[in-house]
């Protein structure tokens, strides 16, 4: 993780995000919170962004600032070396969970910085109930299936309206949703991003 983290260091067009006021940074593959109940990062403990994606987080971050004053966005996942892809991906390869990760030879839209994992926090500083957890890779996580779930009751009319406050701020600001992970969303169509950009090792 040493060298891509000088790897995005070197390259101007990434922007570290950082907690504010308005927003809060919690690196979940830098810590032992998520699915893998690991630190996958190590030494790539700070959330990076291509200066592309980060303009448009800060449209939804001001979008949210005004629709809903004193909630905040709370981003799990940024730029991910495609090294740390190859770490998820023999975790899941083989399993129920493969189709929520991207394969790493392919390459996934966090692997070139453009792509986040977010939620949103209350005004009290707490996540919203979104149904499940963060990469809860589950169908209950797909927003693709919302309609469904809801009217078998396996998701309430809450769930889905917290889901809204975070999609609404990021797809106004040009955010791409991802149909089977309420929490992913991505600044720019894959195949632009992968002709016109180089991916992080």
């Amino acid at each position: 993780m040493e060298k891509s983290l000088k790897e995005v260091q070197s390259r101007k067009e990434f922007i570290e995000m950082r907690s504010s006021s308005k927003l809060t940074v919690d690196l979940r593959y830098a810590t032992k919170n998520n699915f893998m109940r690991k630190n996958v990062y190590g030494v790539f403990n700070k959330a990076y962004l291509h200066e592309n994606a980060a303009l448009k987080l800060s449209q939804a971050i001001a979008y949210l600032n005004q629709s809903k004053p004193g909630y905040k966005l709370i981003i799990f996942d940024a730029l991910r070396p495609r090294s740390a892809q190859y770490k998820l991906w023999e975790h899941v390869v083989g399993t129920e969970q493969e189709k929520y990760v991207a394969n790493p030879v392919s390459g996934s839209m966090h692997n070139y910085g453009f792509a986040l994992d977010l939620s949103v926090l209350d005004e009290q500083g707490l996540e919203l109930d979104m149904g499940t957890v963060f990469d809860a890779f589950t169908e209950l996580s797909q927003p693709q299936l919302e309609t469904q779930f809801l009217k078998q009751g396996l998701i309430s009319q809450k769930h889905v309206d917290n889901r809204l406050i975070l999609r609404e701020a990021m797809t106004q600001a040009g955010f791409i949703q991802l149909p089977h992970e309420w929490w992913h969303f991505d600044a720019l169509p894959k195949s632009d991003v992968k002709k016109l950009y180089k991916i992080v090792e």
